[in-house]
């Protein structure tokens, strides 16, 4: 590979890109769904999101030498076929974690105040106790909400403290955060089928801002529309293609955007961008953050009722209900289909808890923010 001069094509969402890899040659930013083998001829680094399937049939017959996906997931890159080939790769996990974790407390509570069910009263099954599953446990733990998980991959190395899915599928709210993988003794490919669906108490709510297709969504529907189950989605099956009644029937909707916040997004640039370097044995530093890493927001929740400051303080920040409005404004689902990217395209700035500072009424719900990682006006 050239030390300097390179060709780099880039999904155009990815941020950072002119402070990092730009500094190593030319960027070439695409449309990272549409990425086809014509644009990668004389391309030497490629930098995708989980949108972009990378695997022989985009990369045989370029002369790309690295891979960074910006992204914790790695479902979309073909591992084996580029470590075949001598292909560099590398992913970024944990860069969102604490986005996703926030996000998905925000759709749990929206969803509850949508369902009138007091959040503090729900008992909370975790599925996938990694870096966004245990990051959700420690938010809800914080809050006092009774928390129990499940793990077997981590079971059988040997952890303690989880339960097998069956017990999790009894619990009020079930909050998916796996991989998507299609191999292996604990596949999560339709994880939740029918039979699954079937097993899981009545009028439990099922979160997912993991993977879309850990859900059979065909197998979904008829569970909602029956009122039997209830549903809160930021992952969907065959995204952006989402199903239009499978979209009308959840109680909270959102375009896949639980990781993007500021924070998060930065974070898998920088992730990627230091294993490139690592990898060149370039002895670069790395860019210093952005000031709107360091700069803070403020919120004020001193005109809500006490017991409710916590909870209209997370949905307010999070933008959720912005994001379900949005997605739900497209209409039928060719429209669903080009505004799904659209929508994560242009979503506007989200920060992380830890870059407000917030106005509460009373001394519990100070506590309780403070608790959650914001900062608390005296």
């Amino acid at each position: 590979m050239r030390n300097n001069g390179l060709r780099i094509v880039a999904d155009a969402n990815i941020p950072l890109l002119d402070e990092t890899f730009g500094r190593h040659g030319e960027i070439i930013r695409v449309d990272g769904r549409t990425l086809k083998p014509s644009q990668l001829r004389n391309t030497d680094v490629l930098l995708v999101r989980s949108v972009t399937r990378v695997a022989a049939w985009l990369l045989q017959h370029s002369p790309v030498q690295f891979v960074g996906t910006a992204t914790i997931g790695t479902d979309h890159l073909d591992i084996s076929w580029l470590e075949k080939h001598s292909v560099q790769w590398a992913s970024a996990p944990g860069c969102n974690a604490d986005a996703a974790a926030q996000y998905t407390l925000a759709m749990m509570m929206l969803s509850c105040q949508r369902l009138e069910r007091d959040i503090y009263s729900q008992s909370v099954g975790i599925v996938g106790h990694g870096n966004v599953g245990s990051r959700v446990r420690r938010l809800l733990d914080a809050l006092g909400i009774s928390t129990v998980a499940c793990d077997p991959p981590l079971c059988e190395a040997g952890h303690q403290g989880f339960e097998d899915l069956d017990a999790i599928l009894q619990r009020d709210i079930i909050s998916l955060h796996v991989p998507l993988t299609h191999e292996g003794p604990h596949a999560t490919f339709q994880m939740l089928d029918k039979e699954r669906l079937a097993a899981i108490a009545d009028g439990a709510l099922l979160l997912n801002t993991a993977r879309g297709d850990v859900i059979d969504g065909a197998a979904l529907l008829p569970e909602l529309h029956s009122g039997r189950l209830f549903a809160s989605l930021d992952t969907w099956p065959g995204e952006p293609g989402v199903d239009p009644f499978l979209l009308a029937a959840t109680t909270v909707a959102s375009p896949h955007v639980a990781g993007y916040s500021v924070e998060g997004r930065n974070n898998g640039t920088r992730a990627i961008y230091e294993d490139y370097l690592s990898w060149t044995k370039c002895d670069m530093a790395p860019p210093t953050p952005r000031t709107e890493d360091s700069s803070r927001n403020a919120f004020t929740a001193e005109h809500v009722a006490a017991g409710q400051a916590v909870t209209s303080t997370v949905i307010g920040v999070s933008g959720v209900e912005r994001d379900d409005r949005a997605l739900r404004s497209l209409g039928g689902a060719a429209n669903i289909e080009s505004g799904f990217d659209a929508l994560r395209r242009d979503y506007p700035l989200r920060r992380e808890f830890a870059a407000w500072t917030i106005s509460a009424p009373d001394a519990d719900s100070r506590s309780k923010l403070k608790a959650l990682g914001f900062s608390v006006a005296q």
